[in-house]
Order: C-alpha cells, then sequence, then structure tokens
C-alpha cells in the first residue's frame, strides 16, 4: 500500500468515471502499453519488459527499470479482473511484490479501482488475505513509556496491538499506481491487530500513511475472482485472522455464565424459603471395646415438611480411637427405614518434632427426600479404644431441610468443564496467532 505525497481521496463520494483507456508505446521495449483510468494513475508499468513509466510525463520518461525483476512473479489474475468485493465492483490495475528487509518475507498486493469509489488494496500475504482501505483518520498512539516505539494504538472504539515492525522494500511492479513508483524503494512498517482487522502505518522521511485492513476468507476471494486455479490454502493463523474456537469460548463463557447464575439464585432461594432446623437432639452412653451393647432406640421426632433432606449429625470426643455408629432411621407409621453407618475417628501425635492430626470428631449422614411423619433411631455401636474402659458419650442431632451442598460444587465443576476445555482450545489458538511476532504477549510465558 506504499504511496508517497500523491494519495487517492478514498472518501469522496460518487463521482463522474474517468475518461476512457489510453494506448501509446512503451519507451523501453515498444510495446503497446494500456492506460485503463487516464487521470486517475500516476504511473504504470510495462507488462512486457517492467520498467515503471511516468504517465503524466508527455513523452512517457521511464521511471525505473525492473529488467532484473520480470520472472517469478504472477498475479493470481490477470490485470483487468473484474470482481465484486465489499457489494462493489473493482478492477485490479496493479500489482505489487514487497518484502521485509531483514527476513525478506515477501507478500503480494493487488491494487483495485473503481471509478466511484477510488482505490482499494487486496493483499495477499501466507496465502492470507485482506481488503484494504488507506484511511484519513489518525489513531491515537500508546507507549510504553516516553521514547518508546508505539505499542498499541486506538481508532474507531477498538485497541488495537503491535505485531510487527521492520521496514519494506518494493521486489516487483506491474499495472498502473497512483504514485509514481521506484524501484527498491523503502518504507518504514508497523502493523497493529485487533481481529478481524489490522492497522498499518507506512513511514518515509515525508509522510506517514495509515491503512484498515479487514482479513476474508479465501472462498470469498476465489468466489470474486474465480481465477483459474483453486487459490493455496494457508497453513498457520494470520495476525488478524479471527480464530473460531476464540468466539466459541467467548460465547459459551457467557452462557455457562449465566448457567452459574441461575444456578447460585437456586441454591440462595432454597436455602431462604426452607432453612434447615434441629428436630431432635440426644446424648447416649457407650462403653469402648463392649461387642455386646445394646441397640439404643431414640424417641420420636417429627418432619413437618411434605418432603425435606434429613441430616444426622454424630460427634465424640475419640482421641487417637474410633466410634462406628450404624443403624436405621425408621418411619413409625410405615416403618420404612433408611439405613446408615458412619464412623468418628480423630488421630494425632508428634513425628520429628511436628505435630500431626487426622480424622474428626464430627460426621454427618444425608439422607434425601424423606417424606413428612414421625421417625425414631436405631443404634449400634462400635469402639476401637483400647487405653479405657470408661463410659464415654456420642452427641446425636437430626436436622429437617438439609441441603446438600455437595450437589451444588458438582454441578458448578461440571458447568466449568466446558469453559475451561473452550479457553484451552482458544489460547492455544491465539498464542498460534502470535507465534510469528516480536511482541506475542504469550512470548514471556513461553520462553
Amino acid at each position: 500500500m506504499a504511496g508517497e505525497s500523491d494519495k487517492p481521496n478514498i472518501d469522496r463520494e460518487p463521482e463522474k468515471p474517468k475518461p476512457l483507456a489510453r494506448t501509446f508505446s512503451c519507451p523501453g521495449c515498444g510495446g503497446n502499453v494500456v492506460i485503463r483510468f487516464p487521470g486517475a494513475v500516476l504511473s504504470c508499468a510495462c507488462e512486457f519488459c517492467h520498467v515503471v513509466i511516468d504517465v503524466t510525463d508527455s513523452n512517457y520518461r521511464i521511471i525505473e527499470g525492473f529488467f532484473y525483476k520480470m520472472k517469478g512473479y504472477e498475479p493470481f489474475v490477470p490485470l483487468g479482473t473484474r470482481a465484486e468485493l465489499k457489494g462493489k465492483t473493482w478492477e485490479v490495475i496493479g500489482y505489487m511484490v514487497r518484502s521485509d528487509t531483514v527476513s525478506n518475507y515477501m507478500w503480494e498486493e493487488y491494487l483495485l479501482f473503481n471509478p466511484y469509489y477510488g482505490f482499494r488494496w487486496l493483499t495477499r500475504n501466507g496465502n492470507h488475505w485482506n481488503f484494504v482501505t488507506m484511511i484519513k483518520d489518525k489513531p491515537s498512539e500508546n507507549k510504553m513509556f516516553s521514547g518508546a516505539y508505539v505499542t498499541s494504538v486506538s481508532l474507531y472504539e477498538r485497541q488495537f496491538k503491535l505485531y510487527y515492525r521492520g521496514r519494506a522494500k518494493v521486489e516487483f511492479v506491474t499495472g498502473e499506481f497512483y504514485w509514481k513508483v521506484k524501484a527498491e524503494s523503502r518504507v518504514e512498517m508497523s502493523d497493529f491487530v485487533s481481529p478481524p482487522y489490522m492497522l498499518s502505518c507506512e513511514q518515509d522521511s515525508s509522510e506517514k500513511i495509515w491503512s484498515l485492513s479487514e482479513y476474508i476468507e479465501i472462498d470469498e476471494v476465489e468466489a470474486a475472482f474465480k481465477p483459474e486455479n483453486r487459490l493455496s490454502r494457508p497453513r498457520n493463523y494470520a495476525p488478524n485472522q479471527p480464530v473460531a474456537d476464540i468466539k466459541v469460548s467467548s460465547y459459551i463463557s457467557r452462557i455457562l455464565l449465566v448457567a452459574f447464575l441461575l444456578l447460585l439464585g437456586l441454591q440462595i432461594w432454597q436455602v431462604s424459603i426452607n432453612p434447615a432446623h434441629v428436630v431432635y437432639n440426644d446424648r447416649q452412653a457407650y462403653r469402648p471395646n463392649d461387642k455386646n451393647a445394646p441397640t439404643y432406640t431414640t424417641k420420636t421426632f417429627e418432619l413437618t415438611r411434605p418432603v425435606s433432606g434429613v441430616q444426622l449429625i454424630f460427634g465424640s470426643d475419640v482421641d487417637n480411637s474410633w466410634l462406628y455408629l450404624s443403624g436405621e432411621m425408621v418411619n413409625d407409621d410405615t416403618g420404612e427405614t433408611y439405613p446408615f453407618g458412619e464412623t468418628v475417628e480423630y488421630y494425632s501425635g508428634y513425628d520429628g518434632g511436628e505435630s500431626w492430626s487426622e480424622g474428626s470428631r464430627t460426621v454427618s449422614k444425608f439422607i434425601a427426600a424423606v417424606p413428612k411423619g414421625k421417625y425414631y433411631l436405631n443404634i449400634d455401636s462400635e469402639s476401637g479404644d483400647f487405653r479405657t474402659q470408661e463410659p464415654q458419650q456420642y452427641s446425636l442431632a437430626v436436622t429437617e431441610g438439609a441441603q446438600v451442598n455437595g450437589n451444588f460444587w458438582w454441578v458448578l465443576a461440571g458447568l466449568l468443564v466446558a469453559p475451561i476445555l473452550s479457553w484451552i482450545v482458544a489460547y492455544s489458538a491465539d498464542s498460534m496467532r502470535w507465534a510469528e511476532s516480536d511482541y506475542s504477549p504469550y512470548r514471556s510465558s513461553e520462553s
């Protein structure tokens, strides 16, 4: 998209088309040179010998000779091809190959023209395509600190991150151009990305030019230009290529955020309208190591809600010992039983000068969907405390309306699986998109 002071007016309203094509003899080889849009272009390159001619000069002066650059470069469609892109018809009038002066990496630029709408560019870089418009609006530039290079720019309420800085030179041209192109002409370049857009800045000693690129799919290019041969497919990500995995990740994250809020709201609602309350408390003695301890039957207690969760909570001051409590909760009217078996155990000590402990002196058992009615418990106890035969006690509490918080966390964990996997895929795709950049936000974490 190089151009010096002779920039086209791309933002003008549609106006009367330019004069008809003009033909003259090439001053370099004598071949016929056709100027399709006289008055709109300042130079052209002979398609036979590839010298660059000043078409504003009455003698058609040769600006530069490209004889040594004739081989190896060929546009994917002939100059003069017309195609519809972005809802308008464009004609390919110029073809340029440029390269990075350090890496010698090359890319192609096709100059498009519409007599009503002016000039645009179509670029091919690594078999990725962009539709490019030169812009008059100047983005605001952001630097990490005073005197540093620009790390990001902002325009049209979007922030663009620096992807590339370097120097570009012209390798080859053919066709017509709106400035007087010169062989080996060089400019300082910077590319800033915000998919699917890229802002590019080209600067020489006299001016700074900004252009806005929009990524277009290769299928769209083929459908518009209908080339004889199928275009080569890209093998990597373009700097401003919209990565589908990133879009999906963002979409999934928003959906699951809504699902999480609904789940949290449901949990809070259940707790608020059905608060848990204790319906029975008791303490019971047991003798350690008594294998013939009788079954203990509690008094009856009543559950008043139609259906509720019931939590049995057992506690004992065991110390380096255990207490196993088993039995059943029995419906006093129907005889329906709900079995349970829980172990209260706690161990502690010193090892290597440090204290340790494991187990708990309190355990619980949750019983779901218990209908209302009168109930009692049958409890058998077995102890493993061999240090004493003195009677011990355990406590018992029955809570109606208990919530299974574990279910909430399991559902939440299930909801997080998809966004986490999606984020991993999106992270991988985005890091690959930045892989060729010296300014990758992932570089510090990867090095």
